[in-house]
């Protein structure tokens, strides 16, 4: 993990005060049985998944998308695991078609979610949420809503002021709280930059949707 993030996570316990509970939907339970990183031998549908599985939660999709998605995310990505604990020769899985509700889930190299929107085109370099907005351009995030949330290096609000990226996490933190928090963060702390971001994604934006849901209460 970076080390500005490595450290915010030592510091979490300073910053908030106890844990306040996750959102009421099941988008956010960190006891979900989806894999926060695919596995280090994991084949290319396996991180596409996993990515797919991320982007569901983020967007706080559907409880019955979410699950279709992390099922097959599992059967995928776990597999791959066992064998390997237990010294057998990986064997590839075949490609999924269609999901277990009918609804193509890919074609050629392009990804489809449960609800039938597009999840990624076959260059692979654009990701959309399941609300059909776009996650992912090149490098660069975007939230639920639209708005930016990492331009090159720096990064945003989920309602479009700049940030750091250690003054996003302090802030997400101090709604979600520290449990939570931890709980997340570590799950992507030795892994590649992307699933470190998608974790600090997924931390700010429903830090937003639980501040506004407050609010209105």
């Amino acid at each position: 993990m970076k080390p500005a993030t490595r450290a915010l996570i030592s510091v979490i316990p300073l910053l908030v005060i106890g844990f306040v509970g996750s959102h009421a939907s099941a988008n956010t339970d960190v006891e979900s049985s989806s894999l926060f990183t695919p596995p280090s031998e994991a084949t290319e549908d396996c991180v596409d998944l996993t990515l797919m599985a991320g982007l569901a939660r983020i967007a706080e999709a559907s409880p019955n998308l979410i699950r279709i998605v992390e099922s097959q995310q599992l059967v995928d990505c776990q597999v791959l695991e066992e064998e390997k604990e237990e010294g057998e020769e990986k064997e590839e899985t075949k490609s999924l078609l269609r999901w277990d509700n009918g609804e193509a889930a890919k074609i050629g190299q392009a990804w489809y979610y449960p609800n039938g929107l597009t999840a990624k085109y076959w260059l692979g370099s654009v990701w959309h949420y399941p609300n059909g907005e776009t996650a992912i351009s090149k490098s660069d995030w975007y939230y639920p809503n639209g708005q930016t949330a990492k331009y090159g290096s720096g990064w945003h609000y989920p309602d479009g002021n700049c940030s750091s990226e250690d003054e996003l996490l302090s802030w997400a933190c101090s709604i979600l709280g520290e449990e939570y928090c931890e709980a997340v963060l570590s799950q992507v702390e030795d892994a590649d930059d992307l699933w470190q971001e998608m974790a600090i994604m997924e931390l700010s934006w429903h830090a937003y949707v639980k501040s506004n849901s407050q609010r209105r209460q």
